[in-house]
């Protein structure tokens, strides 16, 4: 579906991960963690917001100007490569192709400057053809009191898409330090950027030595969501089985490119570039694209929230 990244140097520190525990609240701005920032622009209802109007204005203008008005200045798109969102949708024909989704979980920074959303898509050629289902994440920024704008996401086909079905707030842990003031916010973001950074690489070193199921449980949340292709995978337990067996031996080498972190510490994403290697015996497939991952902060560590794939050519 739509997708991200610009290239950074990265400097290793080390990390701890212990667990994080969901919650479901009743009302979507529940879910914001103590700190919030005041405005309701900042809350989890307003990125929410946000996604639904871009897939309003998708149905109504097609994913091309919707997507001119829905990107940050910053953002970025994962294609055969990476490349920054706003001038490839300028440079890109419109197209008869037809997307239809709708959130169906998120969560939002403490300081209301980091977000993410997921949830189900409808995927047509024309408005005409037969829809195909799939998953889609996307990662929203927020300058200031301005308003959300899409940093990147991705999408995968495959599985069941139910547009209907309720959206359930994902809360964030007591791990981030709240918004204490720009200086001191920006000061905790780069720190907590540079641990996010040796999580990452620390699980690119787990999944070439144990595989990326294993790898992916042994740092995940329990409601973790994958999108690898074939469809979301939902839960610890599913992703280690699911994605051991979609792996099918083949090897995986994860290159980190970026981290961003919110204000408050509690909300971090990473992406970068994969390949796919087949095993020694043949098994496996060849692959690389792009990856996108969230992840949340507790205690002295991350959590793995979501696992995206975005293969080159999709």
């Amino acid at each position: 579906m739509r997708a991200l990244a610009l290239a950074a140097l990265l400097l290793p520190l080390p990390v701890v991960a212990p667990s994080l525990v969901a919650q479901a609240p009743e009302r979507v701005s529940k879910s914001v963690a103590a700190g919030a920032p005041a405005d309701a622009a900042g809350t989890l209802d307003a990125v929410v917001a946000a996604e639904r109007a871009y897939a309003a204005d998708a149905a109504a203008r097609g994913m091309r100007e919707a997507s001119l008005a829905a990107f940050a200045d910053d953002g970025v798109v994962f294609r055969d490569r990476v490349a920054l969102a706003k001038p490839w949708w300028a440079a890109t024909p419109p197209s008869p192709e037809a997307y239809r989704w709708a959130p169906a979980t998120g969560a939002v920074a403490a300081s209301g400057d980091l977000a993410y959303t997921s949830g189900p898509f409808l995927y047509s050629a024309t408005p005409q053809d037969p829809a195909a289902p799939g998953h889609f994440a996307s990662v929203w920024t927020r300058q200031g009191t301005g308003p959300w704008k899409v940093l990147v996401d991705v999408g995968v086909m495959g599985g069941t898409a139910d547009l209907a079905a309720p959206f359930v707030p994902r809360a964030l842990g007591a791990g981030g330090v709240g918004a204490r003031g720009a200086a001191s916010s920006a000061a905790v973001a780069e720190g907590q950027r540079a641990m996010l950074i040796v999580a990452d690489r620390g699980l690119a070193a787990a999944v070439r030595a144990d595989g990326p199921g294993k790898a992916l449980a042994g740092v995940a949340a329990d409601d973790v969501r994958a999108l690898w292709p074939g469809g979301a995978v939902l839960g610890k337990a599913a992703v280690d089985s699911t994605l051991t067996a979609r792996a099918a031996g083949a090897s995986y080498d994860f290159q980190t490119a970026e981290a961003r972190v919110s204000r408050a510490g509690d909300l971090g994403v990473t992406w970068g570039s994969y390949q796919a290697r087949p095993g020694a015996d043949g098994a496996g497939a060849a692959a690389r694209g792009h990856y996108l991952r969230v992840w949340a902060r507790e205690g002295f560590g991350w959590r793995l929230l979501l696992d995206a794939l975005s293969p080159a050519g999709m």
